[in-house]
């Protein structure tokens, strides 16, 4: 059967999902310096605009699944893709720091609502093979455009002239995509009957929630007010509290109660490895974005467009990358995993090397930040395939969820460590220069030897080619 007009619609409006959350990942990161200034925000105002917005997606990522057989998963994705529209609102007429804040969380919550639904719709309105497949292309090509699209958006929305506070665009352009989607999803989307028989517990999500919050709150405001003991206390009980979440959870699945984790899984020593690998490259990523935007605008003196347009040279090189290894990465994954962290190494000391020099130019920029993306379109996609590809089909579902669950975990872990010792190596304000060069160093060096904890994970596989 051909793919229709009509399939090609329902497939857009269910990867709107999808694109609304990642644009919104990345939008932010060029616009941050231009926000901070118009807010007079602090450096850890920033850092949570971002981490609340992953937290609020990755408390809800694993139990939405269930909650979606449960109430319908139309009726879920039509809940996710509301509340982020109306976040969307909140958040760019906020005036203050903790209305932004809810706002961003609020986004976060409701990505974490519909994105899920939006995938599990897809697979069930496409039952033939080849249908599927290239639905799911579709969906997968749409989130990798929103990625570019984000970062050229997050430089080009906030430099417009004719609006005072042109930042506030970046969370308003998402209104008429939201309302757009509803009224398209509502109409040409059929109801799937719900399981009855599906339990929802919300237990674990404030439960995990409340974990992430106690686990990244000491470590972006420990630096900054100097590790006053209640933020060393937090810390230790946080840690303690994982424990015994953990605990609990495993004691569930063992008296055959619905728990949020599969431990089975852990027994599998490659998707073991694929976690660790994963949260420490993850740390990586995203703080790479956020300091190299704020490096370049507060101390090179690069517009919010020259910034936005640099890293889109970011993302061809990614895509391309993403591209050619697709080919490579069955047969020879770990050789290629290896290859694409030696090229982001090497990035990342030609990016010290340029930054440190008197001048430098545009198209300097644009080259280094292609070569780097070339490193992270081998890595990033290998990943997912190196951790998942001895996972019985009946428990790939489970092992996505805690593989992305942990992606955005270490995310969060990244903007705190690695984006806080950046700003705290430049006095903890975007505005005092004295000692930017420095912390951008350090900042750089603690990403690279997070790369070569990845490097030690991946190192730990057997040479042997992929089923």
């Amino acid at each position: 059967m051909r793919f229709q007009i009509t399939d090609l619609l329902k497939v857009s409006v269910l990867s709107a999902g999808i694109f609304l959350f990642v644009v919104d990942l990345f939008i932010i990161n060029v616009s941050l310096p231009t926000m901070q200034k118009s807010l007079q925000l602090s450096t850890s105002d920033t850092q949570w605009i971002i981490i609340l917005y992953v937290i609020g997606y990755a408390s809800l990522l694993i139990s939405s699944g269930n909650a979606g057989n449960y109430y319908g998963r139309k009726k879920m994705y039509l809940i996710g893709m509301l509340g982020f529209t109306i976040s969307s609102f909140i958040c760019g007429f906020s005036n203050h720091i903790i209305i932004l804040l809810l706002g961003r969380f609020l986004q976060g919550v409701s990505s974490g609502i519909m994105v899920p639904q939006g995938i599990a719709l897809v697979t069930s309105l496409f039952k033939q093979k080849e249908k599927r497949t290239l639905a799911l292309g579709i969906y997968g090509s749409i989130a990798g455009i929103a990625s570019v699209l984000g970062q050229l958006l997050g430089g080009i929305l906030p430099d417009q002239s004719w609006m005072s506070d042109s930042w506030r665009l970046i969370f308003l352009v998402n209104i008429p995509v939201g309302i757009l989607a509803l009224l398209l999803v509502y109409i040409i989307i059929p109801s799937i009957k719900p399981d009855v028989k599906a339990k929802v517990s919300y237990t674990p999500i404030i439960q995990l929630f409340v974990l992430l919050i106690g686990l990244i709150c000491p470590l972006i405001l420990g630096p900054e007010l100097h590790w006053p003991v209640w933020t060393i206390v937090l810390l230790i009980v946080s840690i303690f509290l994982l424990v015994t979440f953990l605990q609990q959870q495993k004691k569930r699945e063992q008296y055959g109660i619905s728990s949020l984790i599969n431990f089975s899984l852990f027994k599998n020593k490659t998707f073991n490895i694929g976690l660790g690998a994963a949260f420490s490259y993850y740390m990586v990523q995203d703080a790479y974005f956020i300091i190299n935007s704020n490096y370049l605008q507060v101390y090179k003196n690069f517009t919010p467009t020259m910034t936005g347009i640099a890293f889109v040279y970011q993302g061809i090189g990614y895509v391309l990358a993403s591209i050619i290894v697709s080919k490579h990465v069955q047969k020879n994954g770990k050789s290629v995993i290896l290859f694409g962290l030696a090229i982001m190494v090497v990035g990342l000391i030609a990016h010290l090397y340029i930054y440190n020099q008197p001048t430098i130019t545009i198209h300097q920029i644009h080259i280094l930040f292609f070569f780097y993306g070339l490193g992270c379109g081998t890595v990033l996609p290998s990943l997912m395939t190196m951790a998942l590809k001895d996972i019985k089909t009946d428990l790939i579902g489970t092992a996505s969820g805690i593989y992305l669950t942990i992606q955005q975990v270490s995310i969060c872990m990244g903007i705190a460590l690695v984006v806080g010792i950046y700003f705290h190596n430049q006095n903890t304000t975007l505005l005092d220069i004295e000692n930017l060069s420095h912390a951008y160093s350090i900042a750089t060096l603690t990403s690279i030897t997070l790369l070569t904890f990845v490097i030690f994970f991946i190192s730990l596989l057997p040479y042997r080619k992929q089923k």
